[in-house]
């Protein structure tokens, strides 16, 4: 079940109208970073818009935007999301935001990467060095972005999904795709044991994307998606230390 983060019901058109409240998925990263907290307050203060804000991953939201059990959402690019617009299940996708993501791993580097910059073939290492039992990988959260990036990078290694193999013996942390946001709020213990490996390949980036459902519409959906879009819904985005940028084009 998702998680309610609350309700914006200041007084304005949509309850004027007597319109049921607007269900917007949102994926964690967007609340726990405080971009959805600016979003939501900026919108009651602009919009008056009433909404309830449903905490799931990516990937729930993608799909429950599929069945219409929820009209809007924002998510985080994710391989679904390209196979539902190119199906005609979602449409006004538009991206906001991005974030850097970063492949870390245990400060020795038994995988030998050795300031590799290409992902692909790094991972390739690392199942390499998972195999021989030299290190091991942590798969990303189900149903997360970063587990839809992990999937799409590895598609080209003839692997589905990078699966955990302990390595007999090792007291190494394993290697693992974070977010910047991630790496910025890790404690500075669990930090010292660990290296950005990889960082600077163009394919390690998340999109915060909004998206609505053809299933359910709202009427608010469309006023939302254009809000998100314009300089009110941007200003949000680029704060002072955040791990959001803005995006580009």
């Amino acid at each position: 079940m998702g998680w309610t983060a609350g309700l914006l019901g200041l007084p304005g058109w949509a309850g004027a109208q007597g319109q049921e409240v607007l269900r917007l998925g949102v994926d964690g990263l967007i609340q726990d970073t405080g971009l959805g907290g600016r979003w939501k307050a900026a919108m009651g203060r602009d919009l008056g818009l009433a909404a309830q804000w449903v905490r799931e991953p990516s990937g729930t939201i993608l799909r429950q935007l599929e069945s219409g059990e929820l009209s809007i959402g924002l998510f985080l690019s994710h391989p679904l999301a390209d196979r539902l617009e190119q199906q005609g299940l979602i449409h006004d996708r538009q991206t906001l935001a991005r974030m850097q993501v970063l492949l870390v791993g245990p400060a020795s580097d038994p995988a030998g990467l050795r300031g590799e910059n290409d992902v692909v073939r790094a991972l390739h290492q690392i199942l390499a060095g998972q195999a021989a039992g030299a290190c091991q990988w942590l798969p990303a959260p189900k149903d997360s972005a970063l587990e839809g990036l992990s999937d799409t990078l590895t598609s080209t290694l003839g692997a589905q999904k990078l699966t955990t193999r302990p390595a007999p013996g090792s007291a190494l942390p394993p290697y693992r795709l974070l977010t910047q946001a991630d790496w910025q709020k890790m404690p500075q213990a669990e930090r010292k044991v660990l290296k950005v490996l990889v960082h600077q390949d163009p394919r390690l980036w998340l999109n915060c994307q909004v998206a609505r459902s053809f299933k359910t519409a709202h009427p608010a959906g469309k006023l939302l998606v254009k809000w998100l879009q314009g300089p009110l819904g941007r200003q949000a985005v680029a704060t002072q230390g955040s791990a959001w940028q803005k995006a580009q084009g």
